[in-house]
Protein backbone atom coordinates (compact mmCIF):
# COMPACT_ATOMS: atom_id res chain seq x y z
CA UNK A 1 0.00 0.00 0.00
CA UNK A 2 1.16 3.54 -0.80
CA UNK A 3 -0.60 6.85 -0.05
CA UNK A 4 -0.26 9.86 -2.33
CA UNK A 5 -1.45 13.11 -0.72
CA UNK A 6 -1.89 16.17 -2.94
CA UNK A 7 -1.55 18.58 0.00
CA UNK A 8 1.77 19.33 1.59
CA UNK A 9 2.20 17.95 5.09
CA UNK A 10 1.18 20.73 7.45
CA UNK A 11 0.29 20.77 11.12
CA UNK A 12 -1.92 23.86 10.90
CA UNK A 13 -5.01 22.71 9.02
CA UNK A 14 -8.07 24.82 9.70
CA UNK A 15 -11.56 23.82 10.74
CA UNK A 16 -13.16 21.00 12.63
CA UNK A 17 -15.48 18.06 12.02
CA UNK A 18 -18.17 16.26 13.99
CA UNK A 19 -17.81 12.52 13.46
CA UNK A 20 -20.92 10.41 13.79
CA UNK A 21 -21.15 7.31 16.01
CA UNK A 22 -20.39 5.03 13.04
CA UNK A 23 -17.08 6.84 12.52
CA UNK A 24 -15.92 5.81 16.00
CA UNK A 25 -16.89 2.21 15.29
CA UNK A 26 -14.89 2.35 12.06
CA UNK A 27 -11.86 4.06 13.60
CA UNK A 28 -11.78 1.43 16.35
CA UNK A 29 -11.16 -1.13 13.61
CA UNK A 30 -7.82 0.50 12.74
CA UNK A 31 -6.81 1.28 16.31
CA UNK A 32 -7.45 5.03 16.05
CA UNK A 33 -10.83 5.40 17.74
CA UNK A 34 -9.64 5.92 21.31
CA UNK A 35 -7.01 8.48 20.24
CA UNK A 36 -9.49 10.48 18.18
CA UNK A 37 -12.06 10.53 20.97
CA UNK A 38 -9.39 11.73 23.41
CA UNK A 39 -8.31 14.49 21.01
CA UNK A 40 -11.89 15.71 20.66
CA UNK A 41 -14.94 15.71 22.88
CA UNK A 42 -18.25 13.81 22.79
CA UNK A 43 -21.43 15.36 21.44
CA UNK A 44 -24.03 13.53 23.46
CA UNK A 45 -27.22 15.20 22.33
CA UNK A 46 -29.01 17.68 20.07
CA UNK A 47 -31.29 20.52 21.13
CA UNK A 48 -33.17 22.52 18.48
CA UNK A 49 -35.36 25.61 18.64
CA UNK A 50 -37.64 26.93 15.90
CA UNK A 51 -37.18 30.69 16.27
CA UNK A 52 -40.48 31.34 14.46
CA UNK A 53 -42.70 29.23 16.70
CA UNK A 54 -40.59 28.69 19.82
CA UNK A 55 -41.07 24.94 19.41
CA UNK A 56 -38.21 22.85 20.84
CA UNK A 57 -36.93 19.33 20.25
CA UNK A 58 -34.09 17.29 21.73
CA UNK A 59 -32.62 13.82 21.25
CA UNK A 60 -29.50 11.79 22.01
CA UNK A 61 -26.66 11.89 19.47
CA UNK A 62 -26.31 8.12 19.30
CA UNK A 63 -27.02 5.44 16.70
CA UNK A 64 -28.33 1.94 17.29
CA UNK A 65 -25.57 -0.66 17.35
CA UNK A 66 -22.74 1.85 17.87
CA UNK A 67 -21.07 2.20 21.25
CA UNK A 68 -19.97 5.85 21.13
CA UNK A 69 -21.87 9.11 20.52
CA UNK A 70 -20.66 11.70 18.03
CA UNK A 71 -17.16 13.17 18.45
CA UNK A 72 -16.23 16.78 17.74
CA UNK A 73 -12.55 17.13 16.82
CA UNK A 74 -10.20 19.65 15.22
CA UNK A 75 -9.41 18.63 11.65
CA UNK A 76 -5.66 19.06 12.25
CA UNK A 77 -5.78 16.64 15.20
CA UNK A 78 -7.74 14.04 13.22
CA UNK A 79 -5.27 14.23 10.32
CA UNK A 80 -2.27 14.02 12.66
CA UNK A 81 -3.62 10.86 14.29
CA UNK A 82 -4.39 9.21 10.94
CA UNK A 83 -0.86 10.04 9.74
CA UNK A 84 0.49 8.54 12.95
CA UNK A 85 -1.41 5.34 12.19
CA UNK A 86 0.11 5.21 8.70
CA UNK A 87 3.59 5.52 10.14
CA UNK A 88 2.96 2.85 12.78
CA UNK A 89 1.77 0.49 10.03
CA UNK A 90 4.84 1.33 7.87
CA UNK A 91 2.63 2.61 5.06
CA UNK A 92 4.51 5.25 3.05
CA UNK A 93 2.80 8.57 2.33
CA UNK A 94 4.09 11.03 -0.26
CA UNK A 95 2.89 14.60 0.28
CA UNK A 96 2.46 17.23 -2.42
CA UNK A 97 1.96 14.62 -5.13
CA UNK A 98 -0.73 12.40 -6.68
CA UNK A 99 -1.18 8.98 -8.27
CA UNK A 100 -2.55 8.94 -11.82
CA UNK A 101 -4.77 6.05 -12.98
CA UNK A 102 -2.91 5.86 -16.27
CA UNK A 103 0.42 5.41 -14.48
CA UNK A 104 -0.63 3.17 -11.62
CA UNK A 105 1.65 0.34 -10.51
CA UNK A 106 -0.58 -1.47 -8.01
CA UNK A 107 -3.63 -3.70 -8.29
CA UNK A 108 -6.06 -1.00 -7.14
CA UNK A 109 -6.07 2.80 -7.11
CA UNK A 110 -8.39 4.42 -4.55
CA UNK A 111 -9.40 7.97 -5.47
CA UNK A 112 -10.14 9.95 -2.32
CA UNK A 113 -9.44 13.30 -3.96
CA UNK A 114 -12.50 15.30 -2.95
CA UNK A 115 -15.67 16.67 -4.46
CA UNK A 116 -13.90 18.04 -7.54
CA UNK A 117 -12.10 14.73 -8.05
CA UNK A 118 -9.71 14.35 -10.97
CA UNK A 119 -10.03 10.58 -10.59
CA UNK A 120 -13.81 10.78 -11.09
CA UNK A 121 -13.31 12.74 -14.30
CA UNK A 122 -10.79 10.18 -15.57
CA UNK A 123 -13.36 7.45 -14.92
CA UNK A 124 -15.71 9.27 -17.29
CA UNK A 125 -17.96 11.08 -14.80
CA UNK A 126 -17.63 14.78 -15.67
CA UNK A 127 -20.26 16.04 -13.22
CA UNK A 128 -19.31 18.88 -10.90
CA UNK A 129 -20.72 19.51 -7.42
CA UNK A 130 -23.88 21.64 -7.40
CA UNK A 131 -24.48 24.68 -5.21
CA UNK A 132 -26.89 23.90 -2.37
CA UNK A 133 -28.36 27.41 -2.24
CA UNK A 134 -26.67 28.21 1.07
CA UNK A 135 -23.61 30.03 2.40
CA UNK A 136 -22.12 29.51 5.86
CA UNK A 137 -19.83 31.28 8.33
CA UNK A 138 -17.98 29.43 11.09
CA UNK A 139 -16.62 30.78 14.35
CA UNK A 140 -14.55 29.64 17.32
CA UNK A 141 -13.94 31.18 20.73
CA UNK A 142 -11.51 29.64 23.28
CA UNK A 143 -14.16 29.58 26.04
CA UNK A 144 -17.61 27.96 26.07
CA UNK A 145 -20.78 30.04 26.08
CA UNK A 146 -21.91 30.77 29.66
CA UNK A 147 -25.34 29.36 30.36
CA UNK A 148 -25.47 26.80 27.54
CA UNK A 149 -24.88 23.10 28.29
CA UNK A 150 -21.61 21.79 26.87
CA UNK A 151 -21.36 18.72 24.62
CA UNK A 152 -24.86 19.43 23.27
CA UNK A 153 -25.30 20.52 19.64
CA UNK A 154 -27.72 23.47 19.70
CA UNK A 155 -29.66 24.52 16.59
CA UNK A 156 -31.77 27.62 16.00
CA UNK A 157 -33.80 27.51 12.78
CA UNK A 158 -35.21 30.70 11.25
CA UNK A 159 -36.80 31.73 7.92
CA UNK A 160 -33.43 32.37 6.23
CA UNK A 161 -31.51 29.32 7.47
CA UNK A 162 -30.15 27.86 10.68
CA UNK A 163 -27.51 28.68 13.27
CA UNK A 164 -25.75 26.24 15.58
CA UNK A 165 -23.37 25.90 18.49
CA UNK A 166 -21.51 23.23 20.45
CA UNK A 167 -19.15 23.89 23.33
CA UNK A 168 -16.62 22.16 25.54
CA UNK A 169 -14.84 23.31 28.72
CA UNK A 170 -11.43 22.44 27.23
CA UNK A 171 -11.88 23.39 23.57
CA UNK A 172 -14.29 26.31 23.83
CA UNK A 173 -17.12 27.43 21.54
CA UNK A 174 -17.76 26.26 17.98
CA UNK A 175 -20.59 27.99 16.16
CA UNK A 176 -21.93 28.44 12.64
CA UNK A 177 -24.59 30.38 10.79
CA UNK A 178 -26.01 29.13 7.50
CA UNK A 179 -28.21 31.27 5.22
CA UNK A 180 -30.19 30.81 2.03
CA UNK A 181 -28.52 32.79 -0.77
CA UNK A 182 -29.69 32.54 -4.38
CA UNK A 183 -26.21 32.49 -5.93
CA UNK A 184 -22.87 31.28 -4.62
CA UNK A 185 -21.30 34.48 -5.94
CA UNK A 186 -23.99 36.87 -4.69
CA UNK A 187 -22.67 39.71 -2.49
CA UNK A 188 -23.88 39.22 1.09
CA UNK A 189 -23.24 41.38 4.12
CA UNK A 190 -21.16 39.10 6.40
CA UNK A 191 -22.87 40.55 9.47
CA UNK A 192 -26.20 39.10 8.31
CA UNK A 193 -24.91 35.68 9.34
CA UNK A 194 -24.44 36.85 12.92
CA UNK A 195 -27.90 38.34 13.41
CA UNK A 196 -29.69 35.09 14.41
CA UNK A 197 -26.94 34.30 16.93
CA UNK A 198 -27.16 37.75 18.51
CA UNK A 199 -30.59 36.75 19.87
CA UNK A 200 -29.12 33.68 21.61
CA UNK A 201 -26.60 33.19 24.41
CA UNK A 202 -23.92 32.69 21.75
CA UNK A 203 -23.95 36.49 21.41
CA UNK A 204 -21.66 36.55 24.48
CA UNK A 205 -18.72 35.10 22.51
CA UNK A 206 -19.24 36.49 19.02
CA UNK A 207 -16.99 39.52 19.47
CA UNK A 208 -14.23 37.31 20.87
CA UNK A 209 -14.41 34.68 18.12
CA UNK A 210 -12.23 33.93 15.14
CA UNK A 211 -14.71 34.01 12.24
CA UNK A 212 -14.50 32.64 8.71
CA UNK A 213 -15.57 34.47 5.59
CA UNK A 214 -18.86 33.30 4.00
CA UNK A 215 -18.35 29.89 2.35
CA UNK A 216 -20.59 28.46 -0.39
CA UNK A 217 -21.83 24.92 0.23
CA UNK A 218 -21.80 22.29 -2.52
CA UNK A 219 -22.91 18.68 -2.90
CA UNK A 220 -22.61 15.81 -5.39
CA UNK A 221 -25.39 13.26 -5.81
CA UNK A 222 -24.11 9.67 -5.30
CA UNK A 223 -24.85 8.57 -8.84
CA UNK A 224 -22.57 8.00 -11.82
CA UNK A 225 -19.46 5.82 -12.11
CA UNK A 226 -17.79 4.80 -8.86
CA UNK A 227 -15.24 2.36 -10.27
CA UNK A 228 -13.78 0.55 -13.24
CA UNK A 229 -11.65 -2.60 -13.23
CA UNK A 230 -8.80 -1.11 -11.20
CA UNK A 231 -9.85 2.33 -9.87
CA UNK A 232 -12.49 3.20 -7.25
CA UNK A 233 -13.83 6.39 -5.67
CA UNK A 234 -14.53 6.93 -1.98
CA UNK A 235 -15.66 9.85 0.17
CA UNK A 236 -16.50 13.18 -1.44
CA UNK A 237 -15.06 11.99 -4.76
CA UNK A 238 -18.05 9.64 -5.01
CA UNK A 239 -20.75 11.37 -2.97
CA UNK A 240 -20.20 14.83 -1.52
CA UNK A 241 -22.79 16.08 0.95
CA UNK A 242 -23.07 19.61 2.24
CA UNK A 243 -21.31 20.16 5.58
CA UNK A 244 -24.79 21.03 6.80
CA UNK A 245 -25.56 17.29 6.80
CA UNK A 246 -22.79 16.60 9.31
CA UNK A 247 -21.98 13.30 7.59
CA UNK A 248 -19.15 13.98 5.13
CA UNK A 249 -16.15 12.87 7.17
CA UNK A 250 -18.11 10.00 8.72
CA UNK A 251 -19.19 8.70 5.31
CA UNK A 252 -15.62 8.82 3.99
CA UNK A 253 -14.37 6.78 6.96
CA UNK A 254 -17.20 4.28 6.51
CA UNK A 255 -16.34 3.97 2.81
CA UNK A 256 -12.71 3.18 3.60
CA UNK A 257 -13.54 0.43 6.09
CA UNK A 258 -16.20 -1.19 3.89
CA UNK A 259 -13.85 -1.11 0.88
CA UNK A 260 -11.00 -2.65 2.91
CA UNK A 261 -13.32 -5.39 4.13
CA UNK A 262 -14.54 -6.10 0.59
CA UNK A 263 -11.01 -6.30 -0.83
CA UNK A 264 -9.96 -8.64 1.97
CA UNK A 265 -12.92 -10.99 1.67
CA UNK A 266 -13.71 -11.04 -2.07
CA UNK A 267 -12.07 -13.44 -4.47
CA UNK A 268 -11.13 -10.70 -6.94
CA UNK A 269 -10.80 -6.92 -7.21
CA UNK A 270 -13.80 -6.82 -9.55
CA UNK A 271 -16.00 -8.64 -7.04
CA UNK A 272 -14.72 -6.45 -4.19
CA UNK A 273 -15.57 -3.22 -6.02
CA UNK A 274 -19.04 -4.42 -6.95
CA UNK A 275 -19.61 -5.41 -3.32
CA UNK A 276 -18.34 -2.06 -2.04
CA UNK A 277 -20.54 -0.08 -4.43
CA UNK A 278 -23.57 -2.24 -3.74
CA UNK A 279 -23.16 -1.71 0.00
CA UNK A 280 -22.24 1.96 0.10
CA UNK A 281 -24.30 3.59 -2.66
CA UNK A 282 -27.70 2.99 -0.94
CA UNK A 283 -26.27 4.38 2.31
CA UNK A 284 -24.82 7.41 0.50
CA UNK A 285 -28.25 7.98 -1.05
CA UNK A 286 -29.79 7.84 2.42
CA UNK A 287 -27.41 10.56 3.57
CA UNK A 288 -28.17 12.63 0.48
CA UNK A 289 -31.92 12.06 0.86
CA UNK A 290 -32.50 11.41 4.58
CA UNK A 291 -35.09 8.75 5.31
CA UNK A 292 -34.78 6.82 2.06
CA UNK A 293 -32.54 4.01 3.40
CA UNK A 294 -30.99 2.89 6.70
CA UNK A 295 -27.54 4.12 7.71
CA UNK A 296 -24.53 1.85 8.01
CA UNK A 297 -24.67 -0.84 10.70
CA UNK A 298 -21.94 -1.69 13.18
CA UNK A 299 -21.62 -5.13 11.56
CA UNK A 300 -20.75 -3.53 8.21
CA UNK A 301 -17.73 -1.89 9.87
CA UNK A 302 -16.25 -4.94 11.56
CA UNK A 303 -12.99 -5.90 9.87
Amino acid sequence: MHVYETSVRADQVGGWVTLGPAASTALDQIGAGEKVRAAGFPVIGVSSVDMRTGRTKSFARTETGHRWPSTHVWRKDLLALLRENLEEADIPCDYGTRAHPGRRTGDLLVGADGARSTTRRILGDTRQPSYTGQLIRYGHCPVPVPGLPTKILHFWSHPEGVAGYVGDDRDGSFWFSRRNVASASAPVDPDLFLEPLRTTRVAQVLEHSEVSTPIALYELEPEGIWHNAHTVLIGDAAHAVSPAAGRGATSAIEDAIVLAKAVRDAGSIATALDCYTGTRRPIALATYRPGSNPLVSAEDLQL
